[in-house]
Formats: C-alpha cells, structure tokens, sequence
C-alpha cells in the first residue's frame, strides 16, 4: 500500500492530476466493458426470442394439433333426447338409432330387519361394537382378529374394538371388494352395494369364518342380487352392456332411462364452431411470434449511443440515464441472420401449400386465411365465413392442411412439401431454437424469461473471453495508478527536503 500524499510541499492536487491520467488510461477498459454490455443485451433479446419460440411450440402447436382440437365432431340427438346422452370423440362415424329397455343395476344387499344388541346404552348404532350384536359371534374378551371376505377380498376384524363404524368404514377403503356399504344409525340396517353395474355383480359373494356378523345384520343371503344388465337396441341390433356408459363408433351414449318406445336419433357431424376457433387460434399464435421476431430485426440500432461508463452516469439525471439506455439498447437484433432466416422460412411454408397423397395441394386460402399489406410483414387474417363454407365443403380440409404428419414431426427438423403446417412449424422453430442455443446459450426447452445460458455456446465463450480481459486489464490500471502516486509522493518527499534545507540556510 502507497501513502498518498496530497500536494503539501508542491501545492498540486495530486488526486485530481492521477485521476486525469487514469481517465485516459481506462479507455480500453471501457470500451472492453462497454463490448461485454453490448454482447449481454443482445444474448438477452435472443433468449426472449427463444423463450416465445418454446412457448408457441409447447403451449400452441402441441395443443393444437390434439384430433380433439383438428377433427372435432359433435354429437347430435333427436327424437327422445333424455333416455340417451351422446358425446362424440374424433373418431366418431355414422349415425345411431337408440331404444333403450332397461338401464343396467348394481347388484346389493340390505338387512331384512333392525338387528339386535345387548348394549343399552349405546343409541347411535355406528359406536355399538359387533361384540354386542346379537348373533354376531364376537367375543369382546377374545383378542384374536376374525376375518371376513367380501368378493374375495378378506377384512379382518378387531372383536374387542370393532364398532358398525369402523367395520364399514374397513369395508369402503377395501380395493378389492368392489363394493360400497352404509348403515343406519338409527336402526343398524346395513346396506351392501357393488360398485359396478351389471349382472356379474350378483356373484360377490358374503363369506369368512366371521360371516355370522353378516347374519346378526339381518343380510339373509351369502350372494349380493338384483344386478342386470342394460338392454338395448342399436340400428335394428339388439345388445346388452354390463354398464350405462360406453362408446359405440367412436360416440360415447350414455343410457338415461328407458325409451318407452320412442327411441333416439344420434347424428355425427364436423364441430364448425371447435375447428373455425383451432384455426383461429393458430393464426393469433404465429402472428404472435412473428411479430416479436420481426420487431426484433427491424428495431432502431443507435450505434451513438454507447453503453455508459460509470463516470458518464453520475453525470446524467435518472431520466437522462434511462433515455440514453433505451437508446444503446436499441437494435440489438437489427438485421440478424437466425430470426430473419426464421422468419423468412415460417412465412414461405405458410405460401407453399400442403400436397396430400393424391398430388392435389391445399392452399391456405382455401380456408379463408390471406396474407396482410407489405406493411403487416406476413401476419395472417382470417376470414371465418369463408374458413366454415371450405368445412362444409370438406370436413377434413383442416386436419389435412394443419395437422398432417405432426406425429412424426420430431424425427428432423426439414419440412418436406406434404408435412402439415403445424409440423412445418414445429421443425422450422426445433431448427431456430437450435441455433439460438449454439449462438446464445439459451434454453431448448424453457419457457422462463430468467433461464441460465449455457457457458459453452458461442457468445459465453466470448463473454468469458471478455471477463478475463478485463480483470487482466483493471489489474495493470491498479498497479499503473499505484505507480503514478508513487512517483508524485517521491516528488512531495524531495521538494519538501528542499525546502527544509532552504529554510535552515536562510534562517543561519
């Protein structure tokens, strides 16, 4: 450590003459540091291009290419429209005509009568202990578990603690009873019920070496009964289902009640309303994109308007600071060759038409989707009238022309003539974020604004180039400022013995 000496023999202002000379000095450094700024801001631009670019393939093409999404159909039912409901799923064909005869049952058991108990003190029956029903065979003093088996399945009870409560309770949380039971209680009635519907119910059957207590709760029978199966007719076809709910060509019925002889009409028809609105909200997700990235490449670059140094800050008002910073900011993406390729890509696979398997092409505006003026920059419109006249024309023209080979659109990233343009979107925007991450470092797969960069890509390399010269650089400014106020103490030193000397001689 040198002692700073400020000019007390000499008179000079030692600390503003070494601050002049540092000035000077530190231009290089500056300038490294004001390169290292200017580098961060743009990686910074790149990974909200990237970030936007993952969303619009996560949360938009993925979504949209779902057959829920492009081969929507809906269900339509006429005649007794309460005995049936039909939903239709993607793969639904045809029409139906429904005449329900009876609903399929769940097969149960109920007690008889009230059972008995020798506990007279207990009113609410879900506290009396199976130990005090009459007939159940438990014996409280005993503390060996008795097991009973319901479909199978064995549940064990506890003769000093087990209440009616508890041993519902056992019975309900089994996984493999198949079936839900209650009580009562006022009375202790119990009622025992499968879980599914259908005649292959009435074979659950009440049994273990603990089965008196089903006996004490008046359940008179060892088999649940009553379950059936559903009965109806399909176009002319009579059928039965254990269950009221099941799919038939692709459309899901579910049965309601009988028909009483008025039966029901189910047509399957294109979803207009779901498709006009997949497509509609394609076209918002790639103007989207394509806005960011054509306001990146085309944003103002200031080149004047270098970052600012520390000193040049302390010299400017907040606002004058936050105004010259939107400035340098400015631009960083101008003209740059990963969006511009992007966006010229994005734009002539949205021109070049879809080829289907007969060599015929679909155009995009066949679905009412044009192009803007030369100001709009290749954003789409959508005219929805138009879109629903080409559906009622051809009902699959927007699976084919949006969703055609997205399923197998991540084997490369090279669009051919007869991928949808879904999968052309998804392979031009894997290819862009491949370069963004190579280039910036930024993520493939993240969508969050403060991801990391990868230290490895390009820029990171530079950046850390960068860093490296710069502590290099501020070190030799240290030790070059140390020096300077070395020599300037060695002349404060030696004029002040000067005049030491020349005092001592006039005063003599």
């Amino acid at each position: 450590m040198v002692t700073r000496i400020s000019g007390l023999a000499s008179g000079m202002d030692i600390d503003s003459i070494v601050k002049k000379l540092m000035t000077a000095e530190s231009v290089p450094l500056n300038k490294l540091n004001q390169q290292k700024q200017l580098m961060e801001w743009k990686r910074d631009n790149y990974r909200q291009t990237s970030v936007k670019l993952v969303s619009f393939l996560q949360d938009k093409l993925d979504t949209l290419s779902k057959s829920s999404s492009l081969s929507a159909q809906k269900a339509t039912t006429t005649g007794n429209t309460t005995s049936v409901s039909a939903t239709a799923t993607p793969s639904a064909s045809g029409s139906l005509e429904v005449t329900v005869t009876s609903l399929a049952t769940a097969a149960r058991i109920t007690s008889s009568a009230p059972p008995t108990k020798s506990d007279a003190t207990t009113t609410d029956w879900g506290n009396v202990k199976l130990s005090a029903i009459t007939g159940s065979g438990i014996d409280s003093n005993s503390t060996a578990k008795v097991a009973v088996t319901i479909g199978g399945a064995s549940i064990e009870i506890d003769p000093q603690t087990e209440t009616l409560s508890s041993f519902v309770n056992k019975i309900n949380d089994s996984t493999t009873a198949g079936v839900s039971a209650l009580y009562d209680s006022a009375t202790g009635q119990v009622s025992i019920t499968s879980k599914s519907t259908g005649a292959q119910g009435n074979a659950i059957k009440l049994d273990g070496a603990g089965a008196a207590v089903f006996t004490a709760l008046k359940l008179d029978s060892s088999f649940l009964s009553g379950g059936a199966d559903a009965k109806l007719n399909v176009n002319g076809m009579d059928i039965t289902r254990s269950t009221n709910s099941f799919t038939m060509n692709g459309v899901q019925l579910t049965l309601n009640s009988g028909s009483g002889g008025v039966s029901t009409k189910i047509e399957v028809n294109k979803d207009v309303d779901t498709l006009v609105s997949a497509v509609k909200g394609f076209v918002d997700a790639y103007n989207e994109v394509l806005t960011l990235m054509n306001s990146k490449v085309s944003e103002e670059r200031y080149t004047k308007y270098t970052p600012l140094t520390t000193e040049q800050r302390k010299d400017m008002s907040d606002s004058e600071a936050e105004l010259w910073d939107s400035k340098a900011k400015s631009g960083m993406l101008k003209n740059d060759s990963i969006l511009t390729s992007a966006i010229a890509s994005m734009r002539t696979a949205m021109v070049e038409g879809v080829q289907l398997a007969d060599g015929s092409k679909i155009d995009f505006t066949q679905l009412g989707i044009t192009t803007g003026t030369y100001e709009t920059k290749g954003k789409l419109s959508l005219n929805t009238d138009k879109l629903k006249t080409a559906l009622e024309e051809n009902p699959d023209i927007i699976n084919n022309f949006l969703g055609k080979n997205y399923s197998i659109s991540s084997l490369n990233n090279t669009y051919t003539s007869d991928d949808g343009i879904l999968a052309r979107m998804k392979k031009i925007s894997n290819s862009t974020l491949v370069k963004l991450a190579e280039t910036a470092g930024t993520s493939r797969f993240s969508s969050d604004l403060t991801a990391s960069f990868m230290s490895t890509s390009t820029m990171g390399e530079t950046l850390t180039s960068l860093d490296k010269r710069i502590s290099e650089l501020t070190a030799k400014l240290t030790m070059r400022e140390t020096n300077y106020y070395k020599k300037f103490t060695a002349m404060e030193t030696a004029i002040s013995k000067y005049n030491n000397i020349s005092s001592s001689l006039i005063s003599s």
